[in-house]
């Protein structure tokens, strides 16, 4: 998915948001925006935009001297999710069908995501998510997918979200998976990182590794190789969030997208690439998709 001109528009409201959240300094929320504002003339557009944000963010943790600015808010995301896992991880295991429900929690919790800039009520999504409808369910292909008890590569996203990943690893791994998940080398907006993973516990349920970049996505040309090889050796691939849909929408693979739509450009790519009704997002954003990867990309 290449950058658009709204993904210039959104950049500059994520230097403004990520400056109102770190700072009360009225003149480096200005340095901020003016900053951003050259960037913009830099950005290549043929690029996917999680790896144009790449030079944003780096931009705006020098502004500020911290290369974290989203540390308060990636804590407190863990720490509420931590707080509904086992209540959660009930409703799951009561379930008719505990791996639908822990697909449902995982996308649901794709919710918690500041890079995109729309509001959200994580609390009532998770409840709500076990019985709303999908815009696209590619769940029964994912069944037949997780048939002869494949490899799995299982991309994360967001912190917070990655306690309910973990719950779906865990019914991955009843199925008889081999589950290796992959997160941030480094910091960038709220994203997942290998110190994220072991907060949630979620390196006591699988093999985490990294993706070798701090990008909020997976540009597989800048990955590391570590993560090249689970890549081209997984025989399933379980990509999370948009920023991995962003950058892995036109890669042939064997991969199913999980994520909640929260970006006009996303659905609309979504509608010229990927067969979607065009104006699925009748209802607003925060529309969840199951989505197997096409055949013919």
């Amino acid at each position: 998915m290449r950058t658009s001109l709204d993904c210039l528009v959104c950049f500059m409201r994520q230097a403004r948001s990520t400056g109102l959240l770190s700072t009360d300094k009225i003149d480096l929320q200005r340095q901020l925006l003016d900053s951003a504002g050259q960037y913009m003339e830099k950005v290549d557009t043929e690029l996917t935009p999680p790896e144009n944000a790449m030079g944003l963010y780096a931009l705006i943790a020098e502004i500020l001297g911290t290369d974290d600015p989203y540390a308060r808010i990636k804590q407190e995301g863990n720490s509420f999710a931590l707080a509904v896992q086992k209540e959660i991880e009930t409703r799951i295991q009561s379930a008719k069908d505990p791996l639908r429900a822990a697909v449902r929690v995982a996308v649901g919790g794709n919710i918690i995501d500041y890079g995109a800039l729309h509001s959200f009520d994580a609390a009532a999504t998770m409840q709500e998510c076990f019985a709303r409808a999908f815009a696209r369910d590619d769940y029964p292909a994912f069944l037949e997918a997780l048939q002869g008890r494949p490899t799995v590569l299982y991309l994360c996203d967001n912190c917070g979200e990655i306690v309910f990943d973990g719950l779906l690893i865990k019914e991955l791994n009843k199925a008889g998976c081999q589950v290796t998940a992959a997160v941030r080398e480094a910091p960038i907006i709220n994203d997942a990182t290998l110190e994220d993973a072991r907060i949630c516990g979620l390196d006591k349920i699988c093999t985490v590794i990294s993706n070798g970049t701090c990008c909020p996505g997976t540009p597989l040309d800048s990955c590391s190789a570590e993560f090249t090889e689970h890549f081209q050796n997984a025989d399933l691939i379980i990509s999370k969030g948009m920023g991995n849909f962003e950058t892995l929408s036109e890669v042939s693979a064997p991969i199913f997208f999980l994520f909640t739509v929260k970006c006009s450009q996303v659905a609309l790519h979504l509608s010229e690439r990927q067969g979607f009704e065009p104006g699925f997002l009748k209802g607003g954003d925060g529309e969840m998709v199951l989505l197997r990867q096409k055949e013919d990309i």
